[in-house]
């Protein structure tokens, strides 16, 4: 039967039906999450299974992994690798040198630290500043500063760590991997596909297929990352996405609307929440049912501090 990739399906039924198919293979269902995923595809939601994005145009042909020759910037970072990696060389502890741990939905174990040089065209001039040779060689590929449809960071990956596989938001944007440190251990799987990273040499994959990475090695893998808009989206489509970039005060609400936080604060030390009035209802009242005073999440579950 032939599938209509005719863009009849919102963005809201693509978000439920990922969540669906992220659902069932959490819970231990990998079958019942492909037969959810087949028939996604068969009601026009995806045109491939394992390409899931919420965002998608569906007259981009489903295709994981792309040759690195196609771009002209993969050899210009094949040859600016050893200044980077010079760079990199001096940090021997990622948090001293502004890296912030992932966030953790997509940590299945181990650690995942990241340092952000932009995201959604927006420069973080701190990141920038701590490593000036990296962002300068950066800086010289528009598709991903200012014209990026999403982030570039160093991403480190500690020895142990697994990244639970996962579909990127959108089928708009190629990701690029520059390796720069690569021991024996790290590889990915996008797609059906299993890659592994070299030295100075670069992957460029459609991060919208589900993809996972597992590193078994003993010393850290680290890459620089870069998101570029697909080389297939015509003009009007790449400005539209581009145009409706989200603002980082227009996430930020978001973020706190959604998990009903009315202040943050960040110390030294940390940062600090503040929840709104509906939160502290809602809390007080499971508190006072459990007679405890406080509650934290602890393997998964809730542990509870008891009343004294």
């Amino acid at each position: 039967m032939r599938v209509d990739p005719a863009p009849r399906r919102s963005d809201d039924v693509r978000r439920h039906y990922s969540e669906l198919v992220n659902a069932l293979r959490a819970g231990g269902d990998a079958e019942a999450a492909r037969q959810a995923a087949d028939l996604a595809v068969t009601q026009g939601v995806w045109r491939h299974a394992l390409q899931r994005p919420t965002h998608y145009v569906p007259s981009l042909d489903p295709r994981p992994v792309h040759d690195p020759a196609d771009f002209w910037f993969t050899g210009y970072l094949r040859e600016n690798h050893e200044r980077i990696r010079a760079e990199l060389d001096a940090v021997t502890h990622p948090a001293e040198q502004g890296f912030l741990p992932v966030e953790e939905p997509l940590l299945g174990r181990g650690r995942w630290e990241q340092v952000t040089f932009y995201e959604t065209g927006v420069r973080f001039d701190d990141a920038c500043a701590r490593f000036p040779v990296t962002a300068g060689v950066v800086d010289a590929i528009p598709e991903a500063t200012a014209a990026g449809p999403g982030v570039v960071t160093l991403s480190w990956l500690h020895p142990g760590t697994h990244i639970v596989p996962h579909c990127g938001g959108s089928n708009a944007r190629l990701r690029v991997h520059l390796g720069l440190r690569v021991p024996e251990g790290p590889r990915i799987r996008v797609g059906t596909e299993l890659l592994t990273w070299e030295e100075g040499g670069c992957l460029v994959f459609d991060d919208s297929f589900e993809h996972e990475v597992w590193h078994d090695g003993d010393r850290p893998r680290v890459i620089l990352l870069l998101d570029v808009c697909h080389p297939a989206l015509d003009a009007a489509t790449r400005e539209w996405m581009l145009s409706g970039r989200a603002s980082f005060a227009d996430r930020m609400t978001a973020y706190m609307r959604e998990r009903g936080i009315e202040r943050v604060e960040i110390h030294d030390d940390g940062v600090t929440f503040s929840p709104n009035a509906g939160a502290v209802s809602l809390v007080r009242r499971h508190l006072q049912k459990m007679g405890a005073s406080a509650v934290e999440l602890h393997d998964g579950g809730l542990r509870y501090e008891k009343i004294n």
